[in-house]
């Protein structure tokens, strides 16, 4: 928006209210929904100009409250206020702050505001790490100067330097609020970070308020595939592929799978596509009575392989590597060095044994804890008298066609038709038809007679 499109309802209020800029209603809603002004008997404003921040502040602050507003760009006059032309970001500005509290008997401010941005062009990356950068200067004012259990009201751009910001703010303040009032315009990516509650610690780390350190973000570390399935949801790969990798084929030397302890097995596995065996120190591997033709033809594409035959080269990896290393095997370097290759403990190879043996385990107790937890579930409704729900996996009831529950459903009409009335003075059969000629045609009636016979 440019030009008159700017000239929102917020900047004609600012015009008939005597505001100096339109930004002043984003204050006084954030007063009105947090109430840090009313209390505030010190105030100090960073990046003030051209002052409507500050005309907020002494409206809203209590009678005689001291307000000053920092900028590089000059103030005019405002009725109640002092005025610092200053760069909050060297320390030239820390002693005109603290010379003007020692003149006016101000140990410390209750509420430290900050409105600051840099000026706004087409670079929108460098832009928005100089704000969060400023963001962080004015927090390292805001710890010398604010009082403990005050207040820290900023804006922030969101940008990839929005969490470090958070986790800073998190450490100093109790409570942390992010909002965005109505008067911020909604193509603008400012947001508003409210802080109350200042814990005031003694010390401070550095790293905490060190702007390299603090948005110093490294990438994440990237997890090879997971060969043996144990993470049943794998979230699709959006990254794209490593750096410097043009190719989708990805070989491994199979010395490099049996001896490397750079790598765990599993993790050899998913991060290349194929084993090789074309390296002088892969012969003794390849030649070996272990390596069968089937071990070879699965290491040739490890992309189509699935769990089991995974399981069976890590059994492989670990037979070969035991039938080597008993041997003790004499390599010799391109200088003519010899060098023993290193013998492996008995204790290392259970260890691995039992770390492939543990995800076979692992989903064995999942299953039996899943299965008990359906029939506990099953149980309660049961005895609740809950209705089982018909979308649930598992639903069913295995004695629904059962032969005992239909002979045991037949058995209940027995009481019924042996109630019916006779009479007592003439002894007779009780499941006569002249007895019950209007009962003969109920079904009850015939499976009564012939559980009466059968008695």
């Amino acid at each position: 928006a440019k030009g008159k499109q700017r000239q929102d309802k917020y900047y004609h209020l600012a015009k008939e209210q005597g505001y100096r800029s339109r930004a002043a209603f984003k204050l006084l809603q954030l007063d009105a929904r947090f109430r840090f002004l009313p209390t505030a008997r010190a105030v100090l404003d960073l990046c003030a100009a051209p002052g409507g921040w500050v005309q907020v502040a002494v409206n809203h602050a209590p009678v005689g409250a001291f307000v000053v507003g920092v900028d590089l760009v000059p103030i005019r006059p405002i009725r109640g206020a002092h005025s610092l032309t200053e760069d909050i970001t060297t320390s030239k500005c820390r002693s005109a702050v603290r010379k003007l509290m020692d003149s006016k008997g101000v140990a410390s401010f209750d509420v430290v505001l900050h409105d600051g941005s840099p000026n706004v062009g087409g670079a929108w990356a460098q832009e928005a790490t100089t704000q969060s950068a400023l963001v962080i200067d004015a927090v390292r004012l805001a710890t010398m100067f604010l009082a403990p259990k005050g207040a820290f009201i900023t804006k922030v751009f969101r940008s990839q330097d929005y969490n470090a910001i958070m986790f800073c703010l998190k450490q100093l303040f109790e409570k942390v609020e992010v909002t965005k009032p109505n008067a911020s315009r909604g193509t603008s990516a400012e947001i508003y970070i409210i802080c109350l509650k200042y814990k005031a610690p003694a010390k401070i780390a550095p790293e905490l308020l060190d702007i390299k350190h603090l948005f110093n973000v490294e990438p994440e570390k990237k997890m090879p595939r997971d060969v043996l399935g144990t993470n049943k949801k794998d979230k699709r790969q959006r990254e794209g592929y490593d750096d410097g990798v043009t190719v989708l084929r990805k070989v491994g030397q199979a010395s490099d799978f049996i001896w490397s302890d750079a790598q765990t097995p599993l993790e050899f596995l998913g991060s290349v596509t194929e084993i090789s065996f074309d390296d002088e120190a892969s012969v003794p591997i390849k030649n070996h009575e272990f390596t069968t033709d089937e071990i070879k033809n699965l290491c040739d594409d490890l992309r189509v392989l699935d769990k089991n035959s995974f399981k069976h080269i890590l059994k492989w990896r670990i037979r070969i590597r035991k039938a080597l290393s008993s041997s003790s095997q004499v390599t010799s370097k391109a200088d003519g060095t010899v060098v023993e290759t290193k013998v492996n403990d008995d204790d290392q190879l259970l260890q691995e044994m039992e770390d492939l043996t543990s995800f076979i385990d692992r989903k064995k107790r999942r299953d039996k804890k899943r299965q008990s937890r359906r029939r506990a579930k099953d149980k309660a409704r049961k005895a609740t008298g809950m209705q089982i729900d018909a979308t649930e996996e598992g639903y069913g009831d295995p004695d629904l066609f059962s032969i005992k529950a239909i002979k045991v459903s037949c058995c209940f009409c027995i009481p019924i038709c042996l109630t019916l009335p006779c009479t007592p003075q003439k002894v007779h059969h009780p499941f006569s038809q002249k007895s019950f000629s209007s009962k003969s045609s109920s079904p009850y009636y015939h499976l009564a007679r012939q559980a009466y016979v059968d008695k």
